[in-house]
């Protein structure tokens, strides 16, 4: 994993907004749909700085993984404090995504 001090501001702005909204939001509010929709728009703003969104959903506790576009190595991994009321295979993204993510 990349060390945090030395990744851009942008890159450490964009990563302590989404630990911070995480950290506050209540997951279990979500339902995949929504989900979907909220990780589009997060990962739509990393990748304006350089950086990927990918996650996994086990046990419903959704795990985050930060990745820089450029070198695809990882810059930052954390998991959710509360835990999503579906499985992964409930959110179901488009091929085209998946390509675009790097899966």
């Amino acid at each position: 994993m990349i060390l945090m001090h030395s990744r851009p501001k942008e890159q450490r702005e964009a990563i302590r907004q989404l630990v911070h909204s995480v950290l506050t939001r209540d997951m279990a509010t979500f339902n995949p749909e929504r989900f979907k929709e909220w990780i589009k728009e997060i990962d739509g703003r990393f990748r304006k700085v350089g950086l990927t969104l990918l996650f996994t959903i086990h046990d419903r506790a959704v795990n985050f993984t930060i990745k820089e576009i450029r070198s695809r190595r990882t810059a930052y991994k954390f998991n959710a404090s509360t835990h999503v009321p579906f499985e992964d295979r409930d959110v179901i993204m488009s091929v085209e995504e998946f390509g675009q993510k790097g899966h």
